[in-house]
Parts: C-alpha cells; sequence; structure tokens
C-alpha cells in the first residue's frame, strides 16, 4: 500500500512536471514565431517572399471570390470544418478578435466543404446556430486547402497586406497566440 502512494505520488509530481514544462516551451515556441513574424514584415531580406497562392473560394451567397480579393490589409486566414473539435473550440477566439480588429484586419475563415465530411449547408448552419459575425468562405473544390498547403485542420495563415505569407500556423490557436500575431501584424 504504501509503495502504491509512492508511485502515484512520483506520477503526480511527473505530470506536473510535464505540464509546466510544455506550457514553457509553447509559449516560448509562440513567442519565437511572433518575433519571426515581425522580423519578417518589418525588414526586408534578399530572401523571396513566399506569396499568398492564387485559389477561389466561394462567399456565403455562393459568388466567386479571388484570393487577390481577400487582401489590401493584413489578413488571417483561416481554414476550420465543423467535423474538427479543435477548429469549434478556436472560433470563439477568431470572432473576438474580428469584433476587436475586424477593421484593421481582414479575417478570412475557409470552410473546407468538400462536400463529403463537410457540406456548405453544415457550414452556414454551424456559422448561424453560434452566431458568428466574420466573414465566411467556402471551398468546395478544395482548391485553396491544396494550394495554401494545408494538410490538418484547423490551420492559419497570417498574410500581410501584399499578400506575403508571414506565418502559416498548423493546428489550434491559444487565445494569446492569436492575440501577439495580431498585434505583431497590426500597423506600427
Amino acid at each position: 500500500m504504501k509503495k502504491t502512494i509512492i508511485w502515484i505520488g512520483l506520477l503526480v509530481v511527473v505530470l506536473v512536471l510535464a505540464g509546466v514544462g510544455y506550457s514553457l516551451l509553447s509559449k516560448q515556441q509562440s513567442e519565437q514565431l511572433v518575433s519571426q513574424a515581425e522580423e519578417k514584415s518589418s525588414t526586408s531580406s534578399e530572401e523571396e517572399a513566399v506569396m499568398l497562392p492564387d485559389f477561389t473560394v466561394l462567399d456565403a451567397e455562393g459568388n466567386p471570390v479571388e484570393s487577390s480579393a481577400l487582401l489590401g490589409k493584413p489578413t488571417i486566414i483561416n481554414f476550420w470544418a465543423t467535423w474538427c473539435g479543435y477548429c469549434k473550440k478556436e472560433l470563439p477566439d477568431f470572432q473576438a478578435a474580428y469584433e476587436s480588429y475586424g477593421d484593421q484586419i481582414n479575417f478570412v475563415m475557409i470552410d473546407a466543404a468538400d462536400g463529403k465530411q463537410e457540406t456548405v449547408e453544415a457550414g452556414k448552419q454551424y456559422i448561424a446556430d453560434n452566431g458568428y459575425t466574420f466573414p465566411v468562405y467556402f471551398d468546395t473544390e478544395m482548391e485553396a486547402v491544396i494550394s495554401c498547403g494545408v494538410s490538418g485542420f484547423p490551420a492559419t495563415l497570417f498574410v500581410s497586406a501584399e499578400g506575403e505569407v508571414l506565418l502559416g500556423w498548423p493546428g489550434y490557436l491559444e487565445t494569446e497566440q492569436l492575440n501577439q500575431m495580431i498585434e505583431a501584424m497590426l500597423p506600427a
């Protein structure tokens, strides 16, 4: 019995240390990525810029929209689907960011509506049910997903007003990370 309690105590200590370590590494990685994005947006480099590829998505009324029409100011492009738990978890943060920064930053929320796992109708219903007001586009041909190299959901691109991809973020974005990237993208 005493050995069991000792083992459980050690396991708890290991788990707590692992959690603290993960938190510190995650924060450090986030800060490094934000720093890289700030450097990239504020300095001209001899490296060739990675530009947002051309693609076409549909707006909520079914009209085609070219990727170039989505630019003009700093832009956040988020790829999501209703079947994706982490996508649904981060959408409220995007809504809050849209409400705070929607006049300074374009928010482009692309639903990967392939017609099998996800449909335009399911995406529209989910947006309506949750009261989201950010602009939603539908990638029914998977053109945006493929041209942007998205291999998992959610995924987010941070793009300059001129169309330079500053950072690609695969996976779930914590609220703090999203806000840090937004602040880094805003004009000084």
